[in-house]
Formats: structure tokens, C-alpha cells, sequence
């Protein structure tokens, strides 16, 4: 695998969540990794809430699979839409 193009960004952040980051670079962007994750999949799965797409539209824009946005969609407190006579899954 051919490494990835590397960007530089510097951002402001309060002191005291500054003093939480590890002072490793390659851990903090493991920390910037997961976070982004969890954002993508927090804003995904509003748009779903509000009826915007499916939760496969959703899965997506997080980028997740299906199998795994299900269980993240009921721990934000979601339930998939299931049509249970046409055997659709809303999804």
C-alpha cells in the first residue's frame, strides 16, 4: 500500500483538552482518526432522525457498513424502520 499524502493542520483548543491529547504524535492522530469517525456517524445518523435517506444512506455517508450502523443507530437511541409485511428492512 502506497502511503497516504500527509497535511499539516494546527487548530486552537482549550488548555485543559490540550492536556488530554498523548504527547505521541502518530496517538494523537489515532484520537483525530476516531473522532472524525465518531462525528461522521453522529451527523449520519441525525440526517436518518430528521428522514433524511435510509440507514443505508446513512451507513454510507459515515462510512460504515450496514451490519455496522445498525447497533450504533439503537445505541443513539434509534429504531430502524422495518416493514415487516414486504420483508423490507427500510434500510
Amino acid at each position: 500500500m502506497l502511503p497516504m499524502p500527509r497535511s499539516k493542520v494546527s487548530i486552537a483548543v482549550p488548555e485543559e483538552l490540550a492536556g488530554q491529547l498523548p504527547p505521541d504524535p502518530l496517538e494523537r492522530q489515532e484520537v483525530l482518526v476516531l473522532g472524525l469517525r465518531e462525528w461522521r456517524i453522529r451527523k449520519a445518523l441525525k440526517a436518518y432522525e430528521r428522514g433524511e435517506g435510509s440507514l443505508a444512506h446513512a451507513a454510507h455517508q459515515a462510512g460504515v457498513s450496514l451490519r455496522e450502523m445498525i447497533p450504533l443507530a439503537y445505541a443513539h437511541g434509534l429504531t430502524p424502520k422495518i416493514d415487516v409485511e414486504s420483508g423490507d428492512s427500510g434500510l
